[in-house]
This record gives structure tokens, sequence and C-alpha cells, in this order.
């Protein structure tokens, strides 16, 4: 953490891929890669971090990082594309989730999804079935604005399981297939 939030300049010891190697990579050249694509900003950006719940919060924080299930991140995926119907690129690696999910929504204002790492589930009792989506302060709004929606447009993800024959399609679904000939 203290290297991808530059609290202080990383040794060369971390950028010949030390970190990694020979713990989690076959050789110590995987390692240099992985600290070369190592997500960072510039050295002195911050000062430290101060985390809380969204609720009792008595700062404006810069990210908001949720947990959730797979069900819950398809919700926040969907409200997050609601606004301009672009997917959500993502780097994910196993290692280093508070950097992962955080960084990146910084340094490109974007929302960003990362993998609890094994300090998460150590250290902060991160579930089996978790994910990280972070959304950065500017796009919260947005967010909020497409999960109030998707509520209102009464769009949630099945909750029984039925496996029929045929998949009914919605509308436009339908409408496409019908102009592709398969229906």
């Amino acid at each position: 953490m203290v290297i991808g939030y530059r609290q202080k300049e990383a040794p060369s010891y971390f950028f010949e891929g030390h970190t990694r190697y020979p713990r989690d990579v076959f050789t110590q050249e995987a390692g240099r890669h992985f600290a070369q694509e190592f997500p960072m900003v510039e050295t002195g950006a911050f000062a430290g971090v101060v985390s809380a719940p969204l609720r009792s919060a008595t700062f404006e924080p810069d990210v908001a990082m949720i947990y959730s299930d797979g069900a819950q991140l398809s919700l926040l995926l969907l409200a997050k594309e609601w606004k301009d119907g672009y997917s959500l690129p993502c780097n994910l690696s196993s290692h280093a989730a508070c950097v992962y999910g955080v960084i990146p929504a910084i340094l490109n204002e974007q929302c960003q999804v990362a993998i609890p790492c094994r300090g998460d589930h150590y250290s902060a009792m991160a579930g089996d079935d978790e994910m990280v989506f972070t959304v950065p302060r500017g796009k919260l709004e947005d967010l909020i604005a497409g999960l109030r929606y998707m509520e209102k447009e009464d769009s949630r993800l099945p909750r029984g399981y039925n496996l029929p024959k045929e998949y009914a399609q919605s509308g436009n679904y339908e409408k496409i297939a019908t102009m592709m000939g398969l229906r």
C-alpha cells in the first residue's frame, strides 16, 4: 500500500520483482512485470489514508469502496453503465486490492473492480463471495442516479432460478433477433 500510494519512494528491490518472486510467480522476470504494472500515484500526492463507513464519515472521500457479492456487483455495474453505456474495463490482480481498487479509480476518475486479496481475507474479513467496487467522488452522483433509475424501472436481478428450453427475451432483444432473421 505504501508503494501504490507513494508515501515513500519504492526501492529498486521492488521493481526488480522481489515482492512477488519466488512466493507468487514463477520467475523474477514475472515479478518485474508485476512491479512495472503496479498502479501508483505520484510520490507525495497523499500524506496518508483515512477510511470510514460512508454513513459516518466526517470528510468527503476521494473514493467510495463497496464490498459486494456477484449479484450486487452486477447491479452496480448496470447503474454505472446507465449514464454513458460504456462497460467497465478493469485490470484484475489477486494482489493488493487496496491499491488495484483505489489508485486506478483516482488516476482515471473511473469506477473500478478489484478482487479482495489475501490481506483483505486475513485482516479485513472479506468473504469468498465478495468483490470490490470503487467509485471516485466525481462519479458517485451518477452511480446513485443509475441505481435509482433501475429501481424505478424495476430492473433487478432474478432471485429464483429457471432453466427454460428457450429464454424469453425483452422487447429490444426480440426486435434485434427479428432484424437478424432469427425469429
